[in-house]
């Protein structure tokens, strides 16, 4: 089993996030997805909707920018915070998504390796 050297109560605030995001942009017929990995290296936590999506422009501009949000009642900085939670823990944030369609984030972090 892989070792990460992680705040458990950073991640957790950063996969709490990722899962709000989610179950704001799914409906009725909502599918959310949480899976893990490992490979070359890197622990992968994935979190899948088939939510609305997001342009590749809004991704690019916005995303992870503070006080940039498409929500009626947010205030831009969950994805900001996330990021910058991920990024001090020597990891990256990745997303994969689609208007209409859904949107996959994938956090990565190191695997610590043991000393031999």
């Amino acid at each position: 089993m892989p070792k990460l050297r992680v705040d458990p109560d950073k991640i957790q605030k950063v996969l709490t996030n990722l899962l709000a995001n989610a179950i704001e942009a799914t409906g009725e017929n909502s599918r959310i997805r949480v899976a893990t990995a490992a490979c070359n290296g890197w622990a992968s936590i994935s979190v899948a909707d088939n939510g609305c999506g997001m342009s590749a422009e809004f991704i690019r501009q916005s995303l992870f920018r503070p006080f940039q949000t498409t929500k009626k009642k947010g205030v831009g900085i969950g994805m900001f915070l996330s990021k910058m939670m991920v990024e001090a823990h020597a990891g990256k944030i990745e997303v994969d998504s689609q208007p209409g369609k859904g949107t996959t984030f994938h956090v990565l972090l190191p695997i610590h390796k043991e000393p031999s």
